[in-house]
């Protein structure tokens, strides 16, 4: 009776620990890849806004060098369109690389709701400065 019991134990030992290494590493994983998404998304941000930069500093030049403000237009819309299409690539590979039960951690799929979300993530991360300030 004492060795069935001492077995029921040990079968029961494992299952607890079997349960809690999942649940734990489950939860590492979400904060794990929850990271990344939002550390992925300042660093697209970020080149975003140098390219944006870049752009206008060309435009400025252009200007600066005589070229006729329509055809800087024409650029500005070339641009533009280039910049959608490209960041539009980039979240969409963001996005497929990351694990169909966790799509759920990246509330977006293209460039425009990305930037949204950017959005919400600088301001919370600037709350969260002034709070521990």
């Amino acid at each position: 009776m004492e060795l069935i019991l001492y077995i029921l134990f040990f079968i029961v030992g494992i299952l607890v620990h079997a349960t809690y290494t999942y649940v734990l590493g489950a939860g590492t994983l979400v904060l794990m890849v929850k990271g990344s998404i939002e550390d992925a998304l300042l660093a697209i941000g970020t080149a975003y806004e140098k390219t944006i930069h870049i752009q206008e500093t060309t435009y400025k030049y252009l200007l600066d060098c005589g070229v006729n403000e329509k055809d800087i237009e024409l650029h500005r819309k070339m641009d533009k369109i280039e910049n959608e299409t490209i960041f539009n690539l980039i979240i969409g590979n963001l996005v497929h690389v990351i694990p169909k039960r966790l799509k759920h951690l990246a509330p977006f799929n293209n460039w425009k709701t990305a930037q949204k979300h950017l959005e919400k993530i600088i301001k919370d991360r600037n709350n969260l400065t002034t709070l521990m300030k």
